[in-house]
């Protein structure tokens, strides 16, 4: 719980700093993102336990959300999302213990909400970083933990901007439950390596053109 609300208190000067910025009313984009790529699951620790007699494999992770985004300085940003996201491991066990190879495949899904700082580079270049939250759905995985907790993202790519529309792309990186709700039998956190693709449209752009249409 220590660990929980000292994720929080990181994002209490970052928010408190967009507090005091006096001219929020610059652009507010809502859209949509997809993102695909590949996991591993990775432990942080040097906890032994008995079952990990063979390593965990990595396979396919895909997510898909909604997401706002406002301007609070002339290159900065914040956004916060909400996603769905569905992960597929593989656990082996292998002899001695048991008596053959195998490898157990398990899928499960994540609710996520990420909370991330953007800042704006020249060309549209972009970089963000922040917190992700997650909680886990009823299928919960068998030989791995449920990644529920608070986790990491970053990602860095380029906005092409087409009137209002604005569409986005870049490398993902997410490491998912670095602090944990609850106690882990495992303790694994899910890495994920990705690509996001987002589409946005910019309702402050099209307010300021509806004003000046009108004004004529």
């Amino acid at each position: 719980m220590n660990k929980a609300i000292l994720f929080i208190l990181l994002l209490i000067p970052n928010t408190g700093s967009f507090a005091q910025e006096k001219d929020f009313d610059k652009e507010i984009m809502i859209g949509v993102y997809a993102i695909g790529g590949w996991n591993i699951p990775v432990r942080l620790t040097t906890k032994f336990i008995t079952e990990e007699t063979s390593p965990w494999y990595g396979y396919e992770s895909y997510s898909a959300g909604i997401k706002v985004s406002m301007m609070v300085f002339e290159k900065s940003g914040i956004e916060i999302a909400t996603c769905y996201s569905k992960h597929k491991i593989g656990f082996e066990l292998s002899p001695p213990i048991y008596t053959e190879r195998k490898i157990y495949m398990e899928t499960f899904r994540i609710i996520s909400i990420p909370i991330t700082y953007k800042r704006y580079f020249q060309n549209n270049f972009f970089f963000n970083a922040g917190t992700i939250i997650d909680f886990k759905l009823k299928d919960e995985p068998i030989w791995v933990d449920a990644q529920s907790g608070f986790g990491l993202t970053f990602r860095a790519g380029k906005e092409i901007r087409i009137h209002n529309l604005i569409l986005d792309i870049a490398p993902d990186i997410e490491l998912h439950s670095l602090v944990p709700f609850i106690t882990e039998d495992f303790q694994q956190r899910l890495f994920v390596g990705a690509i996001r693709i987002g589409i946005s449209y910019n309702l402050k752009s099209a307010k300021t053109k509806k004003n000046e249409v009108d004004e004529q």
